[in-house]
């Protein structure tokens, strides 16, 4: 059998067991790069080469930041002020929450910063007639997934594009490359969230609260941290000469992160202990392992062939933009039923192959489907981060009837701002 046709088996195969679960994520990647290596399609070093990758580096080293943010009660303290100041408004705090949930989100994990909303909008929502948990819930937390499109560092699919990238073309993506259409994007966000989103969101799922909401007691981490003022100020100077490293970039960015952890392990603002039990090892295997598979995928030419496909529907006649576009939808169709990063390992190759033969960039290629793959959210199924937002009671048909017109804005956004900071000729 033809090693393209072997890998694209071993590819369907993974997809299937991404969808259906039977065994974790982690487990699946992994398990795509063994079958690649006895295969005989690529060496086990190269299966594997994926663990050693600075992007896994660069995102366990942010990782173990997140952690120490929350262990100092850094992170936490920046959420309690918000719910402080917001003075019992619900557009108020949303803008506040979403705004501090963004700027978090463009350096910590999604998934961090997340859970620490969670339990302060439960709490905010019980303490005050006037605020609903359900309209407060999903607003805010969008935040990060906006904030999380803004940097390179901000979620796992945007190391996933670029461990591919690298891997496929030799090239990049800088650490702030993903700014000025972030931006965009995110103006997008806060508009639709404090206008027509809220009006659609009480439309929904009304604005009564929930027997739960009032029955339910606070269980919130956020009081049982003991804040130390001097772990706290060592904390924030370690966070700002990390974007400052990152800014200036005179090292990799791998290695400003682990310098980073490091330095949170040395000056005790985490520890061993927190970081193991904290840390999301599941998501460093499967990042490590789905960078095996886009190897694996390029060593059997599997990725060619499935662009050379794609390639016989896209008539060389057809405008870049329109390629673009049709990219940037079969992301967001995808990524509404699989996990981002494992939209980002389908779509992104193909994307790649064909520009190189079409003799088109393929940064704002490669961008456009890191922010598809990221901002989709009509489906908890989509990712962790809109899954985590179950918790105020959320139906599943709640997130199609209050995303649905969000989704297009955020279509619209990524084909007019991405071509228009990056040509894609």
């Amino acid at each position: 059998m033809a090693p393209e046709i072997i890998g694209l088996l071993i590819l369907a195969v993974s997809v299937v067991l991404f969808i259906t679960r039977p065994i974790p994520n982690a487990a699946t990647a992994c398990l795509g790069c063994l079958a690649f290596a006895l295969a005989g399609i690529c060496t086990i070093d190269e299966a594997f080469s994926g663990f050693s990758n600075s992007t896994v580096l660069l995102m366990f080293g942010m990782m173990v930041v997140g952690i120490a943010m929350m262990d100092t009660g850094a992170a936490n303290l920046i959420g309690k002020y918000v719910a402080k100041v917001s003075g019992g408004r619900e557009k108020m705090f949303i803008l506040l929450a979403g705004i501090v949930s963004v700027l978090l989100s463009t350096f910590l994990s999604n998934t961090a910063v997340i859970a620490i909303f969670l339990p302060i909008i439960a709490s905010v929502s019980r303490s005050n007639p006037d605020m609903n948990r359900k309209n407060l819930t999903l607003p805010v937390t969008l935040g990060a997934m906006f904030g999380g499109v803004c940097t390179l560092v901000g979620s796992t699919p945007q190391l996933t594009a670029n461990g591919i990238l690298k891997e496929m073309t030799g090239e990049e993506l800088k650490m702030f490359d993903f700014i000025l259409p972030g931006i965009v994007l995110t103006v997008i966000y806060i508009a639709f969230v404090l206008t027509i989103g809220h009006r659609i969101g009480v439309g929904v799922w009304g604005n009564v609260k929930s027997d739960n909401d009032e029955k339910e007691t606070v269980a919130s981490q956020n009081d049982e941290i003991v804040i130390d003022k001097r772990k706290l100020i060592t904390m924030v100077v370690i966070f700002v000469f990390t974007i400052v490293m990152f800014i200036g970039a005179w090292i990799p960015t791998a290695t400003t992160a682990v310098i980073a952890a490091i330095m949170c392990i040395i000056t005790k603002s985490t520890n061993q202990k927190s970081v193991i039990k904290n840390m999301d090892w599941s998501v460093v295997f499967v990042l490590a392992g789905c960078l095996g598979l886009a190897t694996g995928l390029t060593k059997s030419g599997a990725g060619q062939m499935m662009s050379d496909a794609l390639a016989k529907i896209i008539s060389p006649d057809t405008p870049p933009l329109a390629i673009f576009a049709i990219f940037v939808v079969a992301t967001i169709i995808i990524s509404n039923f699989i996990t981002n990063s494992t939209a980002v390992v389908m779509v992104l190759p193909i994307a790649l192959a064909l520009c190189n033969s079409q003799g088109l960039n393929v940064i704002p290629f490669t961008l456009g489907i890191v922010y598809a793959a990221n901002l989709t959210f009509s489906t908890p199924l989509a990712n962790a981060q809109t899954a985590m937002t179950l918790v105020a009671g959320y139906k599943f048909s709640d997130y199609i009837k209050y995303t649905w017109l969000l989704d297009i804005l955020v279509l619209a956004g990524i084909v007019i701002s991405v071509p228009l900071f990056f040509p894609l000729v």
